[in-house]
């Protein structure tokens, strides 16, 4: 990632931060209207999805979740686990024992990245421009009647929530760091190592004024 960190300005980053926790308030918004129009919603306690060992992120998606942890002082051993769990392909922010006690079991839900945002209740177009609903087999077997009536309206013209026009959206935040997607622990860390590195390289240039000075 040696390239990512010269590439990147470190004093923009905390506007980065903030454009990013901006887009996902206004993202969540309009998921929360498409899921009232629908009637559909994730079966309570459930997280299947979160089972996946596909899931992939952009180190852009991660940097709201860095710097939480670093505020709250467990950035360095967030960091040291997503290393002694390198071989893990599942998600370290998943607790299945939390599934239990909450809906869903991510212990950093509110800095969960765009894909875990949009999964179930967005939109893609197939090769005919087609929308077709990117959601799990739960709610489609146990919803199928809303699920079924709202792809029809997608088809008919209404306007429902596209992934790729929010992955735009992103982009135009920071082009070069959502280039690539990465696995969902490997993006963590590169988020946190660039996090890292900013506040280091930070304070080492306030001590350095104050040498100077």
């Amino acid at each position: 990632m040696e390239l990512l960190y010269n590439n990147f300005m470190p004093m923009l980053l905390e506007e980065k931060i903030i454009q990013v926790e901006s887009f996902y308030t206004d993202l969540d918004k309009d998921l929360a209207t498409f899921q009232s129009q629908s009637n559909l919603s994730c079966l309570s306690g459930c997280s299947a999805c979160c089972h996946s060992p596909e899931i992939e992120a952009t180190v852009l998606e991660l940097l709201p979740l860095a710097l939480h942890l670093y505020k709250e002082n467990q950035a360095e051993e967030f960091y040291k686990s997503l290393l002694t769990n390198e071989s893990s392909s599942l998600c370290l922010l998943y607790k299945p024992i939390l599934a239990n006690l909450r809906k869903g079991a991510c212990t950093e839900y509110q800095y969960r990245p765009m894909v875990c945002r949009l999964f179930g209740f967005s939109f893609i177009r197939d090769k005919e421009s087609k929308p077709i609903m990117l959601t799990c087999k739960t709610i489609k077997s146990n919803q199928q009647k809303e699920y079924q009536e709202i792809s029809n309206q997608a088809e008919q013209g209404l306007a429902v929530p596209f992934a790729g026009d929010y992955f735009m959206k992103l982009t135009n935040i920071d082009f070069y760091l959502t280039q690539h997607q990465y696995p969902i622990n490997e993006a963590m860390r590169y988020a946190l190592e660039m996090l890292l590195n900013h506040f280091h390289y930070t304070e080492t240039l306030v001590i350095d004024k104050k040498q100077v000075s």
